[in-house]
C-alpha cells in the first residue's frame, strides 16, 4: 500500500481531469520520417476534441517528441488508450528506439492547493477592514477550501484540555488587527453554544475528521433586552424568540469541506457527532470582540471576549487556560463551583 493509504489525497481537491504523457526517441537515420509520422499525429490529436480538455505537443529536438494529453476522466483516457494511441504506435512502431514509447505515464492533474502558510499569506493580502461586508467572501471560501491539510503543519497547534477532555480548545494559529485564525480541537460528542459573530465574518475549514455546521436564523431580541445591551455592551441578558434551524453543512472528506457565516446569514454552532476527535480552521475577521450566547429556549446573551483565554497561541500554549475557562467565553460556573467546594476552608 501506497504511504497515502486510506488518507485524504490531494488531487481530490482537483477537477478529476486525468493526464497522460507518452515519449518516443526516433531510430538513428529514420529521424525525418520520424518527424512526419509525428507532425501528422499531432495533428490529429489537436483535432481530438470528445473527453479531452487540453492537448499539448512538447518537440524537445529534432528526433524527440512528447505527447500530453489531458482527458476528463480516467474512463476517457481508458478508451483513448484502445483506440487512438494504439494507431500512433503502429504507425511510429518502424521508426521510433525498441519499436515503443521511451516512457509513458499517467495521473491526475494536481491542484493548486494551498499549503498552510501559502494560505495563510493569502489571507493576509486579502482580508482588511472592520466588518464582513468589506470581504470577499466567496473567494477568501474558495482560497480556504484549496487548503490541504498536512498533520506536520497543523499538529503543533494541536492542545487538549487535559483537565476536562470533553471540552473543545481553541488555539491561535495567526492573528493581526483583521483577523484571527483558530484551530480548534473537537473532542467526540462536543457542541459549540450557539452564537453570533458580531461584525465579523466567520470562515471554517474542515483540518480532519468531522463535524457538522448548524445554522439558525437570527431571532428577534426583546425590548428589554435590547435596552439592556444599550447600557451594558458585554453583560447583557434577556430573551429571543425561539431558534430555527435553516441548514446543516456536514464537513468531511467525502462532503462539503468549509461554511461560512456572518449575521446577516444567521447564527451558529458546531457539533461533532462522531466517537472521534475532529479538528477545524475558523477564520474570524476582524476577531471576535463581542458575541451574543443564544439557547433553543429562547435565552440570549452577550459578552465580550476580548479576554477570552487561548488554549495556545502560535503553537505554545498560553497557561492562561484554568479549569474555570469555557471555550465559548463564557465562565464554567460548574467547574468552578466544584472546584471552590473542594478547596479547603
Amino acid at each position: 500500500m501506497s504511504e497515502c493509504g486510506n488518507k485524504r489525497k490531494l488531487c481530490e481537491l482537483g477537477t478529476g481531469e486525468v493526464v497522460h504523457v507518452i515519449s518516443y526517441r526516433a531510430k538513428e537515420g529514420l529521424v525525418d520520417e520520424f518527424e512526419r509520422i509525428v507532425q501528422e499525429t499531432a495533428h490529429c490529436l489537436y483535432h481530438l476534441t470528445a473527453g479531452i480538455s487540453d492537448v499539448r505537443v512538447c518537440h524537445p529536438k529534432c528526433g524527440e517528441v512528447v505527447f500530453i494529453v489531458t482527458f476528463l476522466s480516467a474512463e476517457d483516457m481508458a478508451k483513448f488508450r484502445d483506440g487512438p494511441e494504439q494507431d500512433a504506435a503502429r504507425a511510429l512502431a518502424p521508426v521510433v528506439e525498441s519499436g515503443e514509447p521511451t516512457y509513458a505515464t499517467s495521473g491526475c492533474l494536481m491542484p493548486a492547493a494551498h499549503t498552510l502558510q501559502s494560505l495563510l499569506a493569502f489571507l493576509k493580502r486579502s482580508i482588511t477592514g472592520t466588518s464582513h461586508a468589506s470581504h470577499n467572501v466567496g473567494k477568501v471560501r474558495e482560497e480556504i477550501c484549496r487548503w490541504f491539510p498536512r498533520r506536520e503543519e497543523y499538529e503543533k497547534y494541536i492542545h487538549w484540555d487535559q483537565q476536562d477532555p470533553k471540552k473543545y480548545t481553541r488555539n491561535l494559529v495567526f492573528g493581526n488587527e483583521h483577523m484571527d485564525v483558530l484551530l480548534m480541537c473537537w473532542p467526540p460528542g462536543c457542541v459549540s453554544a450557539i452564537h453570533s459573530h458580531d461584525e465579523s465574518s466567520c470562515w471554517v475549514a474542515l483540518v480532519e475528521g468531522e463535524v457538522f455546521e448548524v445554522q439558525y436564523t437570527m431571532p428577534k431580541l426583546d425590548l428589554q433586552f435590547i435596552e439592556k445591551e444599550m447600557k451594558n455592551p458585554t453583560g447583557a441578558v434577556g430573551r429571543c424568540t425561539r431558534l430555527r434551524v435553516i441548514g446543516e453543512t456536514r464537513l468531511s472528506q467525502a462532503t462539503a469541506s468549509g461554511a461560512y457565516a456572518n449575521d446577516e446569514i444567521g447564527v451558529h454552532r458546531i457539533e461533532n457527532r462522531s466517537d472521534k476527535p475532529a479538528f477545524t480552521l475558523h477564520v474570524y475577521a476582524p476577531g471576535l470582540r463581542k458575541m451574543k450566547i443564544f439557547k433553543e429556549t429562547g435565552q440570549v446573551s452577550v459578552f465580550s471576549v476580548a479576554q477570552v483565554s487561548y488554549m495556545s497561541e502560535y503553537g505554545s500554549k498560553t497557561g492562561t487556560w484554568t479549569t474555570t475557562t469555557h471555550p465559548d467565553g463564557i465562565l464554567d460556573i460548574q467547574a468552578w463551583n466544584s472546584w471552590q467546594a473542594g478547596r479547603p476552608s
